[in-house]
């Protein structure tokens, strides 16, 4: 152990220094100020392409009858959707099924009744304006399902660009109330997350809905619009 006054030199040296160490050492910068805000903007498109699956349920008490007559009405109604225009890429088909009837009896399986064949292929129709005809064209053919009609817009890029530049206005304005509300000015935006979706469509009464069945020779389409919704996520810094 040092003598009491050697170690008073001693600390009166460390001292000073520690002290130094403490002064040079960074300091951790203060967090900065910031607002975090939402934004959604919408804008409204008509679709110019529409998909459908169309085909046929046959049903007969002997397979090879069934199957032949099934086959029968899908080569009706394919050559109908041709015939009014569609490409062949522009159909597919998704489905082939056969189904035996057998009902249960007293817990088992009884005798086949019958068998069911099912068919369908998704037709896209790229002209709208043909795609009554080719809704009434199939049923003519014999076709008995139609399922699943949807509309959409072959290239979203440009307006899913309009819905993300009004979200993002709208952030913007929402954060420059709330700076003013707090006596702040906003500063550079520090980070910004988005994102986009689409709805639709949305069937609209009047002159579109007019227009498209005077067009097409066959069942009423209303074409109505689609929504695409874009959202951001924005956070800027204030002073």
């Amino acid at each position: 152990m040092l003598p009491p006054r050697r170690l008073a030199l001693a600390l009166s040296l460390l001292l000073p220094a520690v002290a130094l160490a403490q002064a040079a050492a960074p300091q951790a910068a203060p967090a900065p100020r910031t607002i975090r805000v939402s934004g959604e903007g919408k804008v409204y498109v008509p679709p110019d392409v529409a998909r459908v699956l169309v085909g046929a349920v046959t049903t007969g008490k002997e397979l090879s009858r069934v199957t032949q007559d099934a086959a029968a009405v899908m080569q009706r109604v394919l050559g109908e959707v041709a015939r009014v225009g569609i490409a062949p890429k522009d159909v597919r088909t998704t489905r082939h099924d056969v189904q035996v009837e057998r009902p249960w009896s007293a817990g088992k399986p009884g005798p086949i009744s019958g068998y069911t064949v099912s068919d369908q292929a998704l037709v896209t129709v790229r002209d709208l304006a043909r795609l009554g005809a080719v809704l009434d064209q199939v049923t003519r053919a014999g076709g008995n399902t139609i399922d699943q009609l949807s509309m959409d817009k072959e290239e979203l890029g440009p307006d899913r660009g309009r819905a993300l530049a009004l979200a993002y206005a709208a952030a913007r304005a929402k954060a420059e109330a709330i700076a003013r509300a707090a006596g702040v000015t906003l500063g550079d935006v520090l980070d910004v997350e988005e994102s986009t979706a689409q709805r639709g469509p949305i069937p609209l009464m009047g002159a579109n809905r007019v227009a498209l069945s005077a067009e097409s020779a066959g069942a009423p389409v209303s074409a109505g619009e689609l929504e695409v919704t874009g959202s951001v996520a924005v956070t800027f810094a204030i002073r």
